[in-house]
Order: structure tokens, then C-alpha cells, then sequence
């Protein structure tokens, strides 16, 4: 009752108001008049009360609650009876018109039943489904019956059912709690169906971790064929890579073998030809001794020896100078632009100049960069003398014999042509060789 009081005073202030308002009604119209039987009438009315109340200890469900409503709402209306009745004087059982505020309260409570009284169940439902949540059992394992909460069997042993039913008579408007076998209706209906979600959801995480357990698998083996395949290509490439390196060392031997074949013929025709070279001297040496034993004493003359290779001895510093300036006048060394790199281009007069260069006596050559007018003076001299460097250094890998190099580079002096035009500026851009 309490519980009804504390949570819908709405409809108990609303009986009271009615109870207060009929007496003084009753007063206006002259409802008032003695009743016949008057001790015998209060004698019914508190048998009838009684007997309420018991009906009220032995219903259960909404029977319970409609009558625990409909005892708050008479105990307001003659409270608000009582109260009302001062002023006129009249108690509201001795006037008649105490009927009509009894029939506005049976509205008031069937207004009650319509509107309030379906929210009762579900409201204790919730707040006890957060108690039983809170002690570690099932949410759904338990029914509501108007105040009444019932537990099943299966929800544990009785010291859980008894410790857990101290803790539900404590939430608000609990009227007792009571143990059955099992549950009926709505409360079975969603045990079974939280159940059955329970179990499908238990299903579809079994699934899930199957799945990713093949999943798992699969990429693992994927993993291992990959590895597996990647060592055999790595088995295949080496020994591809050692058979190459076998046939290139064979080829090199080869060629080493057949370098040395040739070497060995070379030597022996050259020896062949410097023994003919030396027996011709010889020849002609004795030829000159007849004809100077014949002849009147002269000037000796001079005799040039020819070589293994059948050729005079090589030219003089001057003759030197005129073959090598005539292959770099005839053909021009090229660079990339603005820079000391020789272009591919002209690697087969590099290789003439080394040629040429070889067969100079032990002289020492200046190599010459110049370039043309444009720039600045000290780019332009570290230009030119990086394009010399880079002359000296590729001639020498070619092989030069003897001769010594010297690199030097002057910029834009000594011009050869106008630096006007294009065609002016190519031909300051060039290397020069002087033999020292």
C-alpha cells in the first residue's frame, strides 16, 4: 500500500478531493438525513473492509493490484470524507449523497485500471530483472504476478533462491517472493526465446571462429608454398647464376688461351721479321764496306735499322706534333653539354690518338681544353680543364706507351673563331695537343 501511495498519489489526491467535496454537496442539496439501522450499517462497512482486505492477501496478478488500488482510493475518499465533513457537520455515513463520491471514486478507479495499472508489472519486471542481473543470475529466469515475483527450481540451489529473494523484497512495491517449479506464459515464452538467441548467437561465434580458424590456416599455408616457392626460385637462380659464372669463366679461359696463342705467333713473326731485318742490314752493311774499299773515302752515311715490325724508328717531336694535330683537326672530341663526360661518339679518335701518341718518342704532350666566350672566366677555365683531365685520363687507359701527359685548360683564351655566332662558339670548344 505504501508502494501505491508513495508512486500514484495522483489518484489517491484525486479521491480524497471527491471525498472532501461530496459532504459539502450533500449539505447544499439536502442529501443529509439519518440512515435507518445506523449501528448495523457501520457494522456492515466494516465487515465489508475486512473482507477486502483479505480478498486483497488472496488475490494475485492484476485481481491483486486492482484491489490494492481500489482500498487506497476508498481510504482517501472517506479520509477526504472526513475532512470535508467537518464544516457541515456530516460524517459520510449519515448522509445519504456519500454513495454518489463512492460511485466518482469507482470511476476514478477504473480510469486507474485502464491507464496505470498495465505499467505496474512491467516497471517491477525491469527493477527486478536489475537486481537478479546485479547477483550473477539469469535477467529472464523469473515471472512477475501483479507484486509477486516467482523464482523457479532451476534458477539454483534454495540458498541462492533465498539469498536472492532477500535482495528482491527490498526493491520498492515487492510484495512477497515465491517459489514455483517452472515458469508459464510471457515469462517461459522469453526464456526460451533468450535461449534460443543464447544458442544461435553460441552457433554464429563457433562459425565466425571456424572461419577465421580456416582463414588462418589457408594464409599460413599460403605463406609456406610462397616460402616454398620462393626457395626453389632461389635454388634455380643460383644455380643458373654458377652455370653463367662457369661458361663466362670458360669463355674468359678460352679467350686468355687464344690472346696467348696469338701473342706467341705474334712474337714469333716478329722475331722472324727482325732476324730478316737483321740479316738485310747485314747485307747492306757488307755492300757499303765493298763499295767504301772501292770508292774513295767518304762522308759515312747514316742507316736507319728497321724494327721487328718491318717500320723505321719512330718520328721526331716534330713529326709527332703534325700526326697528332692532323686527327685533332680532322676530327673534334665532343662533351656533353656543360660538362667533362666525352661523349661515346668519340672514343674511336681517342682510340687513334692513343695510336698515334704510341709511336712518339719519350716526349712529354700538353693536352689543351679551351671553351668558348660564354659564362664566367673561372667556370669556363675549370670546364676546359676538366675536359682535358678527362682526355688524359681516357687516353692513358687506352695505353700510350712512353709519353707523359700534362692537362691544362685556359677557358675562352686564345680563341680560333668569333664567339658571335654558334657556329664560331663550336670551334673554340675543342682540345689541343703540343708536343714539348
Amino acid at each position: 500500500m505504501l508502494y501505491l501511495v508513495t508512486h500514484y498519489w495522483i489518484w489517491l489526491a484525486a479521491a480524497f478531493v471527491v471525498g472532501a467535496i461530496t459532504p459539502l454537496l450533500a449539505d447544499k442539496f439536502g442529501w443529509a438525513a439519518d440512515l435507518e439501522n445506523y449501528w448495523v450499517s457501520r457494522v456492515g462497512v466494516v465487515l465489508a473492509v475486512a473482507l477486502v482486505l483479505v480478498l486483497a492477501q488472496l488475490a494475485s496478478g492484476k485481481a491483486e493490484l486492482l484491489l490494492e488500488a481500489g482500498i487506497g482510493l476508498v481510504i482517501a475518499y472517506v479520509a477526504g470524507g472526513l475532512a470535508g465533513g467537518i464544516a457541515p457537520g456530516l460524517l459520510p455515513v449519515r448522509f445519504e449523497g456519500w454513495w454518489v463520491g463512492l460511485f466518482a471514486t469507482g470511476l476514478i478507479l477504473a480510469v486507474f485500471g485502464i491507464t496505470t495499472l498495465p505499467k505496474l508489472e512491467p516497471d517491477l519486471r525491469e527493477r527486478v530483472a536489475d537486481v537478479v542481473k546485479e547477483a550473477g543470475a539469469d535477467p529472464l529466469n523469473f515471472d512477475v504476478a501483479g507484486r509477486d515475483v516467482l523464482l523457479p527450481a532451476d534458477l539454483g540451489s534454495d540458498k541462492v533462491r533465498a539469498s536472492l529473494g532477500e535482495q528482491i523484497l527490498k526493491v520498492p512495491g515487492v510484495r512477497r517472493v515465491a517459489d514455483v517449479d517452472e515458469l508459464s506464459g510471457s515469462a517461459l515464452a522469453a526464456k526460451t526465446v533468450a535461449k534460443l538467441q543464447a544458442e544461435a548467437e553460441a552457433k554464429a561465434k563457433a562459425e565466425s571462429a571456424a572461419k577465421e580458424a580456416a582463414a588462418k590456416e589457408a594464409a599460413a599455408k599460403a605463406a609456406k608454398d610462397a616460402a616454398q616457392k620462393h626457395a626453389a626460385a632461389k635454388v634455380k637462380a643460383d644455380a643458373e647464376a654458377k652455370e653463367a659464372a662457369a661458361k663466362a669463366a670458360a669463355e674468359a679461359a678460352a679467350k686468355e688461351a687464344a690472346a696467348k696463342e696469338a701473342a706467341a705467333k705474334a712474337a714469333a713473326e716478329a722475331a722472324a721479321k727482325q732476324a730478316a731485318a737483321d740479316e738485310a742490314a747485314k747485307k747492306v752493311a757488307d755492300e757499303a764496306a765493298k763499295q767504301a774499299a772501292t770508292k774513295p773515302a767518304a762522308a759515312p752515311a747514316e742507316i736507319k735499322t728497321a724494327n721487328a715490325t718491318g717500320a723505321l724508328p719512330s718520328s721526331p717531336a716534330q713529326d709527332c706534333q703534325g700526326r697528332v694535330s692532323a686527327l685533332a683537326s680532322a676530327e673534334k672530341i665532343n662533351f656533353e653539354r656543360r660538362s667533362a663526360v666525352i661523349d661515346k661518339a668519340s672514343q674511336p679518335l681517342l682510340d687513334k690518338l692513343a695510336a698515334a701518341i704510341k709511336q712518339c718518342p719519350a716526349v712529354t704532350i700538353e693536352v689543351a681544353g679551351y671553351t668558348d666566350g660564354a659564362g664566367k672566366k673561372s667556370a669556363n677555365i675549370a670546364l676546359s680543364k676538366r675536359r682535358a683531365e678527362a682526355v688524359v685520363a681516357s687516353l692513358t687507359k687506352v695505353g700510350i706507351g712512353s709519353v707523359k701527359l700534362v692537362a691544362e685548360g685556359y677557358g675562352s683564351a686564345k680563341p680560333i673563331a668569333a664567339n658571335d655566332t654558334a657556329e664560331g662558339r663550336a670551334q673554340n670548344r675543342r682540345i689541343e695537343f703540343v708536343v714539348k
